[in-house]
């Protein structure tokens, strides 16, 4: 037999059908799910501190406690610099100077009767200022001098100081009584103002002389005043150099002190320069 036929002739076991191969049961086979895969165990991260102790209920609790004492610590600290600051701000603010202190002698302004206040003007240094009057005194006229030292026993009008005064918060009268109340100061201090100013000032820079700060004065002006200041080899007093150089002196001078003391920011002061007054 040839090789070909004897491959033809090899038999090849048939293949068995499905429902052959197992005999039909009345129990089903059970379903089998999927693998369970076992998990590894996952490391614990290393702790940064081994021999740190645990914490328990009451290691907590006295934690807790620190915590509340601290931030109770740190608020009445703040809490009492607060109050401290305060206390020593109203110590600091009660051991103030007063602005008259250093002052004696002050001219009325105005006295308001009904209030008990006394508007004046100091005579060392133009503040103005408002007093508590004394009960039972009769009512000040403007210029009037009234005394504002220390010494409880020369105090016939002030009892106390009340504060500042502006002239703009003032009474008509007042703002117009003030050039008027001024300028008595410098006539009753005219030697002093005669001789610290009227007899020595020179000039401010090449085009302008001291005396054209005072108000109505120009550079002609300053220059006859100079001229006359030179012939009279220095004015002797207030009546003189009026005369000579057909002013009034001290109405000029007090507007400019008004001028001074309604703005702060004017240089230069004849305030500062001429303030207070030497006895």
């Amino acid at each position: 037999m040839s090789g070909i036929n004897r491959d033809r002739q090899t038999k090849v076991p048939a293949r068995k059908s499905k429902t052959n191969s197992e005999p039909k049961t009345s129990i089903s086979r059970p379903a089998e799910g999927r693998v369970v895969v076992p998990t590894t165990p996952k490391k614990k991260p290393m702790q940064a501190k081994k021999d740190a102790p645990r914490k328990d209920k009451h290691s907590n609790q006295k934690q807790d406690n620190r915590n509340q004492n601290r931030s109770n610590q740190r608020g009445g600290n703040r809490g009492g610099n607060r109050h401290g600051n305060r206390n020593q701000d109203s110590r600091n603010t009660s051991q103030r100077p007063s602005p008259i202190a250093e002052e004696n002698w002050a001219r009325v302004i105005e006295h308001d009767t009904i209030d008990g206040i006394i508007t004046a003007i100091t005579e060392g240094k133009l503040f103005m200022c408002r007093l508590s009057a004394k009960k039972g005194i009769e009512a000040l006229n403007p210029t009037d001098r009234i005394y504002i030292g220390l010494e409880q026993s020369k105090k016939e009008h002030v009892d106390s100081y009340v504060g500042g005064a502006k002239l703009d918060l003032m009474s008509a009268s007042a703002r117009q009584d003030m050039p008027l109340v001024v300028q008595l100061f410098i006539e009753d201090n005219s030697q002093h103002f005669i001789e610290a100013f009227f007899n020595v000032a020179g000039n401010l820079s090449l085009k302008q002389h001291a005396f054209e700060l005072l108000s109505g004065v120009g550079n002609k002006k300053a220059m006859q005043m100079v001229k006359e200041r030179r012939i009279s080899s220095g004015f002797k007093s207030l009546e003189e150099l009026n005369q000579s150089c057909n002013i009034d002196a001290a109405e000029l001078l007090a507007k400019r002190f008004i001028m001074e003391i309604e703005d702060r920011s004017i240089e230069p002061r004849l305030i500062d320069h001429l303030l207070p007054v030497k006895a």
